[in-house]
């Protein structure tokens, strides 16, 4: 009964992020995880820790089948274990904090409170770059939904699931350990959330022109199943130039991923030559997804270009294992038998993800790269708004778009940029630099959506010391609880 129950309060915790929203779950959840979790031993800590991340990764990354069965062609049993591992490997990390915080916390109830925030917060970083990374579902991406997001300029997405790891550490204490006439560690807990939610007053970044800039995000809709279809790539062109026509008068319009399925230089001499010719007329300034080819090394990139004379690109950095290519591939070889993905032989970019575009320095992800702040942030202080383009499509109808659109808006809230989030099947939207969406579109539906937005400048302290502010603070943390536990137990 208690695996059940620990198996459902992971489970429970995926309501806290899109499209549920129900932000304090993911406090409400830990804390109750953490009371069963109470005078267990250490393998029995793991065991927990391991059941909780079942619950919180089997449910929340279930939209890995649709990728794998649907689009991927993978045996459905393949597609299965596949999800099914990935999960089990998450789990690992949270089994890793239990079973750590029980071999630490021997002493007194606050120095175990601020060990277990600690080795959460270091798991779930860890889970940031181990393999080159897979940080989906940090709780601090669900505070961009609530009251206290002001923390994410301040302390980032880490910084946000310490806040997180603390109050829900707070709850549980006061549950097992504070005597019922006992108001101490209630009112901790008030002050703590009043002081993270008195931070969204504040305004680290500002105006950096006279004017805003008009911009669009055109969402073609177009199924995977035609996308890779080589005889529709100009019918696919087609419905990007005809959904941009009615916003030539915008300064830039932003065209998803792969938005030009083929490789730039056959595109050019196809068509994109002649629309340049004809967008030198007008206002607008167009960047979409497409791919570039290195003849002389024979590598191939998943880049977004400006369709002007002359282009400019970017190309992808931080690519998707088994997605965009295989690791190790000698011992991965069958995942190529087993799963169908064009394009899944790519190289990584090199450079900055900055781009010049509407005049305006500007810093560019493209889809993956998003979920990863420390990629954003090589763009500022220098850039003064943001783009990012996505093919969502690989997941169908599920959880995974809202999800990730959830997280372009951290990367908004963290920066104080505005953001132009361009999708092929949705979510588009545009984002202001708190997070809040000012306009977005439907799921696979054909629209356009565009507002005005402002280039923005200055730093929020997130950018000043990104990630490793954090780390830094907790790593301080846990030497100061660990030596006062050491005294504690010698006396």
């Amino acid at each position: 009964m208690r695996n059940l129950q620990i198996f459902i309060c992971g489970a429970v915790a995926v309501t806290a992020f899109a499209p549920f929203n129900l932000w304090w779950m993911s406090i409400v959840s830990l804390s109750y995880c953490l009371v069963l979790f109470y005078s267990q031993s250490q393998r029995q800590g793991f065991k927990h820790g391991f059941i909780y991340g079942l619950g919180l990764f089997g449910c929340g990354i279930s939209w890995l089948f649709y990728s794998l069965y649907d689009f991927g062609q993978a045996p459905l049993l393949a597609a299965v274990l596949m999800v099914l591992a990935l999960t089990a490997y998450l789990s690992l990390l949270p089994a890793l904090c239990f079973y750590g915080c029980q071999k630490l916390a021997r002493a007194q109830p606050t120095q175990q409170m601020l060990i277990f925030v600690v080795f959460w917060v270091l798991c779930e970083w860890s889970r940031g770059w181990l393999l080159t990374g897979f940080p989906w579902l940090s709780f601090g991406h669900s505070l961009v939904d609530s009251p206290l997001r002001g923390v994410l300029p301040v302390v980032g997405t880490f910084g946000g699931s310490a806040l997180i790891a603390l109050l829900a550490a707070l709850l549980a204490k006061t549950v097992i350990h504070t005597p019922v006439h006992s108001t101490r560690d209630p009112v901790i807990f008030i002050v703590v959330l009043c002081l993270c939610a008195s931070l969204d007053a504040i305004n680290w970044t500002q105006p950096a022109a006279r004017q805003p800039l008009k911009v669009a995000a055109v969402q073609a809709n177009i199924p995977e199943f035609m996308k890779w279809k080589r005889e529709l790539r100009g019918e696919i062109y087609q419905r990007h130039v005809d959904s941009s026509e009615a916003f030539l008068d915008h300064d830039v319009i932003v065209w998803p991923e792969t938005a030009i399925p083929t490789f730039y230089h056959i595109a050019e001499k196809e068509f994109i030559s002649d629309y340049a010719q004809q967008l030198s007329q007008h206002n607008a300034e167009i960047v979409a997804g497409t791919f570039t080819h290195q003849p002389a090394t024979e590598e191939i990139y998943n880049s977004m270009v400006t369709i002007s004379n002359p282009p400019r690109f970017y190309s992808k950095q931080h690519l998707v294992p088994f997605g965009e290519y295989l690791p190790l591939r000698g011992l991965f070889a069958f995942f190529d038998r087993l799963v169908q993905i064009p394009a899944s032989n790519l190289s990584p970019g090199q450079g900055a993800p900055l781009m010049i575009i509407g005049h305006r320095p500007v810093g560019v992800s493209i889809c993956y790269e998003a979920v990863f702040g420390e990629q954003i942030l090589m763009a500022v202080p220098y850039a003064q708004w943001l783009i990012n383009i996505t093919n969502d499509a690989w997941f169908g109808p599920s959880l995974a778009p809202h999800q990730h659109l959830q997280i372009a808006r951290v990367r908004a809230a963290e920066t104080g940029r505005y953001m132009v989030r361009a999708a092929n099947t949705g979510i588009s939207a545009i984002i202001d630099p708190k997070g809040e969406i000012i306009t977005q579109s439907g799921e696979f539906t054909a629209e356009v959506v565009d507002a005005e937005i402002w280039p923005m400048q200055g730093q929020t302290p997130f950018m000043i010391w990104s990630n490793w502010g954090i780390i830094c603070l907790l790593l301080i943390t846990l030497l100061i609880a660990y030596g006062q536990q050491k005294l504690f137990n010698r006396h």
